[in-house]
């Protein structure tokens, strides 16, 4: 991770990650996130959304994430508070974008020429700040507010296409019942979501980049990891409640997962 501030008010970083996951954390400042490289799932207040390069997520303060990736992630992470854009909140018009930014939804779902023209913004945006130019702070404030205007613009759309939807509600689904194996069989799914069984595998494949089977059996391993970590928690206690046969049969399938036995996992991630 590389960090600059900028300013007092605002903070640009940098996240390359090929681990199996970034804490869950909160803070007390907006954040954007902008990825540039990689794919996973990011989870915001309990809600799971997808992500891949050119993706942007918006989170007020005291927004509750984590990240689990699928492969090696860049991520673009933009601090700032309400008073870095002192001077554009005169205008009403402006100050109403922050406002907007406290829908439930997180991931900005843009239209075709809004996220060609964020992507081109956020190209500018990092390259003046690597570059380090001497109106650096002046290009990433305005190419900042631009980005924010851009993403407000199709906020008040921000319902997701149906595609999009209902493969979020799907996940969402899965994140809520993945103690429940029985109400996450392919069948129970598929009916659920009005999809047909003998499509559903397809339909969840093209829509993730994972075989249904597989997604649920490794975002199941990767919740147990974390709560290892964070919920003080035995690996009998978790066998259990996620409906393993015993603590072998789970310890098996971490250490297939993970490369490492979950004591091992544990102790290498403690912080």
């Amino acid at each position: 991770m590389h960090i600059r501030n900028l300013t007092q008010k605002l903070e640009i970083a940098y996240v390359i990650k090929d681990e199996w996951h970034l804490p869950v954390h909160k803070h007390t400042h907006y954040e954007l996130q902008y990825i540039m490289r990689g794919k996973g799932q990011h989870v915001i207040n309990d809600q799971t959304y997808n992500y891949h390069k050119g993706d942007l997520f918006i989170l007020p303060p005291q927004d509750s994430h984590f990240f689990i990736f699928q492969e090696k992630t860049v991520i673009c992470i933009i601090k700032f508070h309400e008073g870095f854009f002192e001077e554009f909140l005169q205008d009403a018009d402006f100050k109403q974008l922050l406002i907007r930014f406290s829908s439930p939804h997180r991931k900005i779902i843009l239209s075709g020429n809004n996220r060609q023209q964020v992507i081109q913004l956020m190209d500018l945006l990092i390259a003046e700040h690597r570059n380090k130019g001497p109106y650096q702070n002046i290009v990433i404030k305005n190419a900042l507010s631009l980005v924010l205007i851009l993403m407000a613009q199709d906020v008040d759309d921000n319902q997701a296409s149906p595609h999009e939807g209902k493969i979020q509600a799907i996940l969402n689904y899965i994140d809520k019942h993945i103690t429940e194996k029985e109400l996450l069989s392919t069948e129970n799914i598929a009916n659920k979501f009005n999809i047909s069984k003998s499509y559903f595998s397809q339909y969840f494949n093209k829509a993730t980049g994972s075989s249904y089977k597989r997604y649920v059996q490794e975002y199941a391993l990767k919740l147990i990891a974390h709560q290892l970590i964070h919920r003080d928690k035995t690996l009998s206690q978790l066998a259990y409640e996620f409906g393993y046969s015993d603590e072998s049969h789970l310890s098996n399938s971490f250490k297939a997962h993970f490369h490492q036995t979950p004591s091992a996992f544990k102790k290498a991630n403690q912080f």
